[in-house]
């Protein structure tokens, strides 16, 4: 659910320096943004309209023609990602906006302008691959995701929710309090104490966003419910609400937002409810319950706080490659060098890509089997001998029976699951992930758990210790960024 290319390119827009002079030529300015658009749009097109045109020769949608598109998709998005790097970099898109259109110093109307041309090149994007999903899940005409207005409508509201938060970050950081206390912006520590508090402000609020900008409804009562509600109790699970979250029928998923038990609400797809039974949407339930009872979403703040905390003290490392750079060219050193910029650019985003690829990556992948784990806890009756399983419906209405072990029913409840989100979404169970893993590595997983449950201990105790490792790694690399920039402002 994390909008991976919305974020790396406001990093391109707002968090590294970019030139912002006026452009000599205007017209050329605006004329490489539009064909860069119309380039995205052109790949778009062609990689929906192809696969289109092959599932319908064929009559179904072939393993290889679903991974050849989600390979395409997402080359689709590297694309889309470095022709706005092009933009804001080298084609002169921030001068245009900030000097001759004169926008410098509004608020959130330059900000909006300069990640415009990003939000254009991802609906374009949206719209050509539009054709190759409708053929893969193979919607008739009368289904109403067929239409592509429908189709375009539900995705910029599903992006605006993930954008808004972000851009409020932006806006508040850049504008307000710059305007506000000037200040405080030359303090080494403003930007990740500022970040560091935004960031907490808008994980407690942001299924406020949510809730606005997605098309979603209560649970209505009935039994599909009132299990669900028994699994929370049985968890200690505090929640506002269950919502039904509506993407006329095209989308399996789920999701839990927010931090705080008056404003968490989990989500689920109209699709999901519909393909999975009772029991596996318990067990899915149970999965987003998980990452709320192993506190994933306020770790995940705490690492890009602390890793954004370190590429901020560390400002004296960049400073010194920015020296050694210079010496490399003829140019004077104190003037601008766009050889110099790309260098300290792909640096910075050589860093982040090695950091999410890896550290983060890794994380991910293990908070994601801990969630899984804790699914299947939910729906399983905690004996390895796993008798005659119980249903949520026998339970006590005081639902105080605590989570044990998983059992080898619970963990075929999962994942059936699991197979099935992965088979109606279109998802090859081979097909690997950075964040999730593959579906086949984490059912293998939990088919390990069921056979030998004294294995779980180990696992947690590893993720635990991945966890405090890297805390302390964090800190300790905030605490020598730090000292590092103290004494370099001392001498």
């Amino acid at each position: 659910m994390i909008p991976i290319p919305l974020l790396i390119a406001l990093l391109l827009a707002f968090g590294i320096e970019s030139p912002s002079s006026p452009p000599d030529d205007v017209r050329g300015t605006i004329a490489g943004a539009v064909g860069a658009a119309l380039g995205v749009a052109a790949v778009s097109f062609a990689l929906g309209l192809w696969t289109a045109f092959r599932v319908r020769r064929r009559g179904f949608a072939t393993v290889r023609v679903r991974r050849s598109f989600v390979a395409g998709s997402r080359l689709l998005s590297l694309a889309t990602v470095a022709a706005f790097g092009w933009m804001i970099h080298f084609g002169g898109w921030p001068g245009l906006v900030l000097g001759t259109w004169g926008w410098r110093g509004s608020i959130l109307v330059d900000d909006a302008l300069l990640i415009a041309p990003f939000l254009a090149m991802q609906l374009l994007s949206w719209w050509g691959t539009f054709y190759g999903e409708r053929a893969i899940h193979g919607l008739p005409p009368s289904h109403v995701g067929y239409r592509v207005g429908r189709h375009l409508y539900l995705r910029e509201r599903q992006s605006l929710a993930l954008v808004l938060p972000i851009v409020t970050i932006f806006v508040i950081r850049n504008d307000l309090l710059g305007r506000l206390w000037p200040s405080w912006q030359q303090n080494p520590y403003a930007e990740t104490a500022e970040l560091a508090v935004l960031g907490v402000l808008v994980l407690a609020v942001s299924p406020a966003f949510i809730r606005l900008a997605w098309p979603t409804r209560s649970l209505p009562d009935g039994p599909l419910r009132r299990r669900l509600e028994a699994v929370a109790r049985r968890s200690g699970f505090r929640f506002a609400d269950v919502l039904v979250w509506d993407t006329d029928h095209t989308m399996i998923n789920a999701c839990v937002t927010g931090i705080l038990p008056r404003f968490r609400y989990v989500l689920l797809s109209d699709a999901l409810i519909d393909a999975l039974t009772p029991l596996e949407i318990a067990a899915v339930f149970g999965h987003e319950i998980g990452h709320v009872a192993h506190r994933h979403l306020q770790y995940f703040l705490f690492f890009f706080v602390g890793c954004l905390a370190v590429l901020t003290m560390g400002s004296e490392v960049f400073a010194g490659l920015e020296a050694w750079i210079a010496t490399l060219t003829t140019a004077d050193p104190a003037a601008p060098s766009a050889f110099r910029d790309v260098i300290e650019g792909l640096v910075v985003l050589v860093a982040v890509g090695l950091a999410f690829g890896t550290v983060f990556g890794h994380l991910s992948r293990r908070f994601e089997r801990q969630a899984d784990v804790y699914g299947c806890k939910v729906v399983s009756c905690g004996s390895a001998d796993c008798p005659h399983h119980f249903d949520f419906d026998e339970f006590p209405e005081s639902g105080d029976t605590p989570i044990r072990n998983v059992c080898p029913t619970g963990v075929r409840i999962f994942a059936d699951a699991l197979a099935s989100v992965a088979h109606q979404n279109g998802i090859d169970a081979e097909a690997r992930s950075w964040r999730h893993g593959s579906i086949a590595s984490r059912i293998a997983f939990l088919q390990k758990l069921a056979v030998a449950p004294e294995r779980e201990a180990a696992f947690q105790r590893q993720v635990r210790n991945v966890r405090y490792g890297l805390a302390a790694g964090l800190a300790a690399s905030v605490g020598l960024a730090g000292a590092a920039h103290w004494f370099g402002v001392l001498r």
